[in-house]
């Protein structure tokens, strides 16, 4: 086990909802080292603020960092790693919940790793509608959804700091949308090295109300010909064409799941924002991207 420091840093955003499930998780952390939880508020205007407080006498390690200056979740994960204490850096979202050992097998795994990923187990916060918009994959790791190099998303990963710092820091260009790819990528190309903690599981919270999956989707595909245009010289294959059609061709064949029962709406929603995403991503960033 490693004996480095390690800081555990989240960003949020009017997250008073969920934050304090999540808080109450890193409560009972297995973790016997130095630890730290730095909350990197984004210029919440609800309670969360209040709630981060209210857990301060129960967790003595949690410091709650404004991160307002900038929107944007890269934004608050920089400013989190500035002024972290910590040689690792783990990150979390404010509306999952982690596993008991999280901290524990994250930090054994980057004993062995520059950086790596943890488990993210869908069902246990979800309903029907939101499993609907984003089915649980059918096996658990590091994902490839470009048909380029691994990564993991923010909402379990870890790293060193040195692998942050050397890396230029987080991309604060990507608001909302591959936010984690741009940067697990880079830091490949630049010769870090991505693990798999496979014992390290947070429990996901997807978007079940229908509006923010649109939103969410939306946003996702939009910054993908972001990442093609980044990537492209690197090796990122360019969209394939016929399963492009094949998806424009679902979506039009079952447009009237859109006046149907609420998780084929769900379902229904999330591809087709997702498709109008890279459409309009593609324009904004001069590639073709579908």
């Amino acid at each position: 086990m490693t004996s480095c420091f390690v800081s555990v840093i989240m960003p949020a955003l009017d997250s008073a909802a969920t934050i304090g499930s999540q808080l109450e998780a890193l409560s009972r952390q297995s973790f016997e080292g130095d630890w730290e939880i730095l909350v990197a508020d984004n210029g919440s205007r609800d309670g969360t603020r209040d709630i981060v407080d209210s857990w301060t006498p129960r967790l003595p390690h949690l410091r709650l960092v404004d991160a307002s200056s900038l929107r944007g979740a890269n934004a608050a994960r920089n400013m989190g790693a500035r002024e972290s204490r910590g040689d690792l850096l783990l990150f979390c979202d404010a509306d999952d919940v982690a596993n008991s050992n999280w901290v524990t097998s994250m930090a054994r795994a980057l004993a062995s790793h520059d950086m790596v990923g943890g488990s993210l187990e869908r069902r246990t916060l979800n309903d029907e509608v939101a499993l609907a918009a984003r089915p649980p994959k059918s096996a658990d790791g590091l994902l490839d959804s470009f048909g380029f190099l691994l990564y993991t998303p923010f909402a379990n990963a870890g790293m060193h700091k040195k692998v942050w710092r050397d890396a230029g820091f987080f991309d604060e260009t990507y608001r909302y949308g591959s936010t984690d790819v741009e940067f697990f990528w880079r830091a490949q190309l630049g010769g870090a090295t991505l693990g798999f903690a496979k014992d390290a599981v947070i429990h996901y919270r997807l978007r079940s109300d229908l509006s923010g999956v649109v939103h969410q989707a939306y946003s996702y595909g939009r910054s993908h010909p972001k990442l093609y245009a980044a990537f492209e010289a690197a090796g990122m294959p360019r969209s394939d064409l016929a399963a492009a059609c094949l998806e424009w061709g679902w979506i039009v064949t079952h447009s009237p799941w859109l006046f149907g029962e609420k998780v084929r709406r769900a379902a229904w929603l999330y591809r087709a924002a997702m498709r109008w995403g890279r459409l309009a991503g593609s324009v904004q960033n001069g590639v073709l991207y579908l």
